[in-house]
């Protein structure tokens, strides 16, 4: 009896030890009086609070029962690791990971005798962030993990209060940290941050030697733009050939803030057709200094994209084989009969490491396959205004083992002009370009097209690209999107599953900017400091569709801004000029003030600018309270903080006229150029089925750690305490 009381006793003391107590708190007298200072005082209590935490579950990771020897050999997954990146570019941390359906595994390896972290966030900072901290203990040699997140308002790491991160195995060397640790891709933990399709900004920072834990200190830290969810990017086992396709030494001057050069390439002699299959930049920039190219280690490269192109077959072959063997043109001057060289084959742009495409689908390749030529157009961005020897270019992968279908490229979007208009100031600005029912039903089979994978194009103020599929007025669902932006890296999506693209069905072609850092509006164009929306679509059975596009028709885009006439030239000449690329021959004698002279000599030099020039140049003569101002003034002095003028100006611009353009690979026409309405649809809603079926509590992956003994006897043992505890406060 008196055994049974010291049990019920027990019981009793053990259960009142985890029910919650009352909390207790200071006097407010304690805290400052100031509203303001109150508020910071708090939360620098929480953070306090937070690091106290952080501090003891770090501690019961060092005491907690693991094995003494880890034997890392044991325990490093058998996976293929099917993606890695450098996340800096000496290679002082690089990440390898692989995912399933419903997982991704990591493995990092550091340079640091320290900890190692690593994050996920849409912006480049680790507020907010999920983060995960490994290290490998110095006295033992065990690896741990820490699932943390970022604070709101400062750079500081606070510990989740569920641990959803998973160890493998980890170990360190004399000069590096390896471990290798894993996560649900959605854990239903609001402190964790869910990997989807979208780009985000992977943060890595790296501890000092010995700071096992300490997650405040680092040495170093950085972040870089990456998709995780990707196709094994390389097929393995079928016979491969390059074609380096490269500019010979090429001289930036230091003038040029833009510049496009356009080289022609004869392809190579191959007895039957072949498939490119794959492409990769060859970059090889050289800054020029006291008149010597040097190599410089951390120097940029002004590359701002590529395009390669087929070129349309030609009678005169001595003529293009005489451009193949020149240096190339300058691209405002290059030959008119370039023009046929159209049909889009493979698009580069800063970031990207070049793609490989899905293995059913090639492009043909050699004179049996109908092609001769292809032109290579580099833009330059040169905005530092540096003299580069530049021998950039891009390396073809091919192969004689033929896939089962012919593919083409599809340029999609908003034409590339001044038309193309982003205000400033502005959070979430919207464009639009169209591909019309009229070029798609004139150009592609009765069975339609399947569209593989698509490449997003726009510049820094671009945030959210997403490509539209309409069938009569119901849209549906997104080819492809890409919601957190990031210029600094563009690499194809693959559509999953493919599309069913019939003849009649439009596309379009949508970007979001951000232009809140911009005090002057942004016009479309090549420089990195213009924008464009582009999308390039990966497709067969391959047409002879080589491009479709919109821009706001002239008389509409200058009405919109409240411009009537212009000094010397009526609506349709300025239309014409736009369509000419912006040629400005037509032009009557420029007015400019001593002012816009000065501005103007001042400026570095601009390639090729699409019409920009043009906007400066035209001076309006109707209305009279905007009389003999530049266009180029009068946008910039329009009051772009009025709300209610610049969501009437994107209204109109999205939803009003498109002049559309439907271009075939030999340069003419495959449907006559149309103003036509907007199309009128349907929209789809976004889908967030996923959110709804997440109730956010912890989802746990098996452990790799612990036995099953253990872990069921933990758990038998919680139970029989749970009851215990339960019959305890039902007796009260």
């Amino acid at each position: 009896m008196q055994l049974q009381a010291i049990l019920i006793l027990s019981i009793i003391l053990l259960c009142n030890a985890k029910l919650p107590r009352k909390k207790h708190y200071s006097p407010n007298n304690q805290l400052p009086l100031n509203p303001t200072q109150n508020t910071q005082a708090q939360r620098l209590l929480q953070v306090e609070r937070k690091n106290i935490k952080t501090s003891k579950i770090i501690d019961q990771y060092k005491v907690r029962h693991r094995r003494e020897v880890f034997d890392s050999k044991s325990y490093e997954s058998s996976l293929v690791w099917a993606h890695s990146e450098r996340l800096v570019e000496n290679g002082d941390v690089l990440l390898r990971w692989a995912n399933s359906d419903s997982s991704i595994t990591f493995r990092l390896e550091a340079r640091t005798r320290g900890y190692v972290g690593l994050g996920f966030n849409l912006a480049r900072n680790m507020r907010g962030a999920d983060l995960v901290v490994a290290w490998v203990d110095d006295r033992n040699g065990n690896a741990q993990v820490l699932d943390c997140h970022g604070a709101e308002h400062e750079d500081l790491p606070i510990t989740d209060d569920v641990q959803n991160y998973e160890l493998i195995s980890g170990y360190q060397n004399e000069t590096h940290t390896n471990v290798e640790f894993r996560r649900q891709l959605d854990t239903c933990d609001r402190q964790d941050f869910v990997i989807g399709d979208d780009t985000i900004q992977v943060l890595w920072a790296l501890g000092p030697e010995g700071s096992d834990g300490q997650l405040p200190k680092h040495v170093k830290s950085g972040s870089k733009p990456l998709r995780l969810l990707l196709p094994v990017a390389k097929p393995e086992s079928i016979p491969l050939k390059n074609w380096d396709l490269t500019l010979t030494n090429l001289t930036i001057p230091h003038v040029m803030a833009t510049l496009f050069w356009c080289k022609i390439f004869k392809v190579p002699d191959l007895p039957k057709k072949h498939h490119i299959i794959g492409y990769q930049p060859l970059i090889d920039s050289r800054p020029i200094r006291n008149g010597v190219p040097v190599l410089e280690k951390n120097s940029l490269s002004p590359v701002h994209h590529m395009v390669l192109y087929e070129c349309t077959e030609d009678e005169d072959k001595h003529l293009w084989n005489s451009w193949a063997e020149g240096e190339g043109f300058f691209g405002p001057n290059r030959p008119s009969a370039l023009a046929t060289c159209a049909t889009p084959i493979a698009a580069w742009a800063m970031g990207s490491k070049g793609e490989f495409l899905p293995e059913n689908v090639g492009l043909p390749l050699g004179e049996k396959g109908g092609v001769s030529f292809y032109m290579l157009e580099i833009h330059y961005d040169n905005q530092e205004l540096h003299e580069v020897l530049d021998s950039s270019g891009i390396r073809i992968h091919y192969t004689p083992a033929l896939r089962a279908h012919d593919a083409a490229l599809l340029g999609a979007g908003i034409g590339v002009s001044a038309l193309h208009v982003i205000p400033p100031k502005q959070r979430q600005y919207r464009t639009v370009g169209i591909c019309s029912p009229e070029c798609t039903d004139a150009t592609m089979p009765e069975e339609g097209i399947n569209i593989v994978s698509v490449l997003l194009h726009a510049h820094g103020t671009a945030k959210k690209i997403s490509l539209k599929h309409i069938r009569g007025n119901q849209e549906l669902p997104r080819i492809s999107e890409e919601n957190s932006y990031d210029a600094r890296y563009q690499q194809s999506r693959i559509v999953p599953g493919g599309r069913k693209f019939l003849k009649g069905d439009t596309l379009v072609t949508e970007c979001t900017y951000d232009s809140t850092s911009r005090n002057k509006p942004i016009l479309g164009g090549y420089s990195a400091s213009q924008e464009m929306c582009l999308s390039f679509i990966l497709y067969y059975p391959r047409t002879d569709l080589a491009g479709c596009y919109s821009m706001t028709p002239v008389k509409e885009f200058f009405e919109t801004f409240g411009v009537k006439e212009f000094y010397g030239l009526n609506f349709t000449q300025v239309e014409n000029i736009f369509l000419s690329s912006g040629s400005m021959e037509q032009l009557p004698p420029l007015r400019q003030s001593e002012e816009e002279i000065r501005e103007e000599e001042t400026q570095p030099l601009q390639g090729d600018d699409q019409g920009v020039g043009l906007m400066k140049e035209l001076v309006i003569w109707e209305p009279s309270e905007f009389r003999n101002k530049s266009f180029m003034a009068h946008l910039n002095e329009m009051p772009w903080a009025e709300t209610l003028l610049t969501e009437q100006i994107e209204k109109s611009l999205y939803k009003g006229m498109h002049m559309t353009f439907c271009k075939k690979r030999d340069d003419t026409w495959g449907a006559p150029i149309q103003i036509q309405n907007y199309p009128n649809y349907t929209e789809i809603m976004n889908n967030d089925t996923a959110e709804k079926s997440c109730h956010y509590k912890s989802v746990r992956l098996p452990s790799v750690t612990k036995s099953v003994t253990d872990s069921g006897f933990s758990n038998t043992l919680s139970k029989i305490v749970l009851i215990f505890c339960t019959m305890v406060i039902i007796a009260r």
